[in-house]
């Protein structure tokens, strides 16, 4: 298996630190963890402040950098609310030849408080969790590189079951390399992203039988990555994809 630096990412009390503990045993090959919540108690919070954060998140990053240099796999669980914090694990990825993974838990702002709410310890505020809410970077919003290889609402899902289905994607994914500079536009991007998504869920309802297959999502990207690249003619994008989906059927 590849070594992974696999990224959780979502608000507080969304369910990161379970499923990052099923992922571990799932995979069942001394993959360790690393959270800021390590660097963190129940008096961090009664006078909390954006600043006492950097400390945390720096140490949090080091300890990672320092498990992934010796060759261990690392999921790095915390909010990681900003494509900035998800870019510098990427680049402990590619420093290191490891493979990068983003993992979105997208369980909404109203279950995160409920939650939060029915923990016996380590208790936040609730003006933190709507703050990160208010700020979140949603991965893929801007970049290819972020883009989420997996995402999941941890409110009804089977635990087990979403764990076994990332450690499946995780044992077949590629070294990180340095992403390339997008040669297209903020705005040319989006309207990509946003045909290429339209021109997928069409797909989708011609072909039901191929809705969760992860080579969907993993071809639309490709595509997408390719065209921002100029590695295929944007006026061409929309052929190009529906090209290699057929190749599913």
């Amino acid at each position: 298996m590849t070594q992974f630096l696999l990224v959780l990412c979502g608000l507080p009390a969304s369910g990161k630190s379970a499923l990052a503990d099923a992922i571990q045993v799932e995979m069942d090959s001394g993959v360790e963890i690393v959270r800021t919540d390590d660097w963190r108690d129940d008096k961090y919070y009664t006078d909390w402040k954006p600043e006492k954060e950097k400390p945390v998140r720096q140490a949090a990053l080091e300890k990672t950098r320092s498990l992934v240099a010796s060759g261990k796999s690392v999921i790095h669980d915390d909010t990681n609310y900003y494509a900035s914090m998800r870019h510098e694990l990427l680049d402990v990825a590619v420093e290191n030849a490891c493979a990068f993974a983003i993992v979105h838990v997208t369980t909404p702002l109203t279950t995160a408080l409920k939650w939060n709410r029915e923990r016996e310890n380590s208790r936040i505020p609730d003006s933190v969790i709507k703050d990160i809410f208010e700020k979140f970077d949603n991965p893929g919003r801007r970049y290819l590189w972020d883009n989420a290889e997996y995402e999941v609402d941890m409110e009804n899902q089977d635990l087990r079951t979403v764990a076994d289905e990332i450690a499946q994607m995780l044992e077949v994914l590629e070294p990180a390399t340095k992403p390339k500079p997008r040669a297209v536009t903020s705005t040319e991007f989006e309207r990509l992203d946003t045909e290429l998504r339209l021109l997928v869920s069409e797909f989708l309802q011609e072909h039901p039988e191929l809705r969760g297959n992860r080579e969907v999502s993993i071809i639309r990207r490709n595509v997408l990555r390719s065209a921002s690249e100029c590695e295929i003619p944007v006026k061409g994008v929309s052929e190009r994809l529906l090209a290699e989906l057929n190749k599913l059927l």
